[in-house]
C-alpha cells in the first residue's frame, strides 16, 4: 500500500472533522459543510482505490483519471476564489455604509466649526 492511500483518508477525516466543528460553532453553513464533506469523500475514494477515478473520467469523457482529477482541483479552486470575491465584494459593501452612516451621524455643522 502507497504512502498517500494511508495519508490522504487521514487528512480527508480531520478535514471532515473540521468542517462538521466549524458548522456547530456556527462559522459553515450546512450547504458547505455537505459539499465539502463529499469532496473529501473523493479524496478517500481516489486515494484508496486509484482506478476509480479513470471510471469517473471515462464518465465524462476524458481519457485519463490524473486528467479528471486535475480538472477536479481547477473547478474547486474556480469555486472557491469566485466565492472569496463575492464576499469580500459584500464585506466592503458593508463597510461602506458604516462609514457612510459614521460620516454622517459625525458631521460638523458651520456652528460647531465657530466654537
Amino acid at each position: 500500500m502507497l504512502l498517500y492511500s494511508i495519508i490522504f483518508p487521514i487528512i480527508s477525516l480531520i478535514a471532515i472533522a473540521w468542517f462538521l466543528y466549524r458548522h456547530l460553532k456556527g462559522k459553515n453553513t450546512l450547504t458547505t459543510v455537505i459539499l465539502w464533506t463529499i469532496l473529501w469523500i473523493f479524496v478517500i475514494i481516489f486515494s484508496i482505490f486509484p482506478n476509480t477515478s479513470f471510471v469517473f473520467a471515462r464518465l465524462f469523457g476524458i481519457t485519463r483519471g490524473l486528467d479528471f482529477l486535475i480538472i477536479v482541483v481547477f473547478i474547486v479552486l474556480f469555486y472557491t476564489v469566485v466565492k472569496l470575491y463575492f464576499r469580500l465584494d459584500e464585506t466592503q459593501d458593508q463597510l461602506n455604509t458604516i462609514v457612510k452612516e459614521l460620516a454622517l451621524k459625525n458631521e460638523i455643522t458651520p456652528d460647531e466649526e465657530e466654537e
